[in-house]
């Protein structure tokens, strides 16, 4: 397998979290949500869009510590309980956890590009093995795979305006 270098992790990166390529990056497929559309989910759905945020912002925090060298530890007994919504659902509470999410996101981004290729070729602990750069591919992925969520709960909630990019 071929390491991908911190140009294609970049704009992996860019285009799961804020500019449309082949899909709807993250950011613009939250962009306009209420909060009542946030907390929306259709009946047997696991997680809105709030929660599903939530999730990410959390992970993403988390390897973002970590990328920093920061010794993060997980302060959830599992993975379910990183899909929550505040209990205040008000829009001042909503538009703070996209606030916090766009802090995390453009902080990780603004380290991976001062990255060197070292760092990338590191380690990402003792008990994880991936080079950095494996591990923001598979971050990639996995934030592209909660905005294509987040796209579809719009859409069932006809909350979608399809002219906001490649749906």
């Amino acid at each position: 397998m071929v390491d991908m270098n911190k140009k294609t992790l970049l704009e992996q990166f860019t285009e799961c979290y804020d500019e449309n390529g082949w899909f709807v990056a993250v950011r613009n497929a939250i962009e306009g949500v209420t909060a009542e559309q946030a907390v929306w989910k259709p009946e047997g759905s696991d997680n809105s869009i709030w929660e599903t945020l939530a999730h990410m912002k959390y992970y993403n925090y988390a390897y973002l510590q970590r990328f920093k060298g920061i010794d993060y530890e997980y302060d959830v007994a599992d993975n379910d309980e990183t899909f929550e919504s505040s209990e205040d659902a008000s829009e001042a509470a909503w538009q703070a956890e996209v606030a916090k999410f766009d802090a995390t996101m453009n902080e990780f981004r603004e380290l991976l590009a001062a990255a060197d290729d070292a760092k990338l070729d590191e380690q990402v602990s003792a008990t994880d093995t991936s080079s950095w750069a494996s591990l923001i591919a598979r971050i990639n992925a996995h934030n592209a795979y909660h905005g294509g969520q987040i796209l579809l709960l719009r859409k069932l909630q006809g909350s979608w305006n399809p002219e906001k990019g490649v749906s």
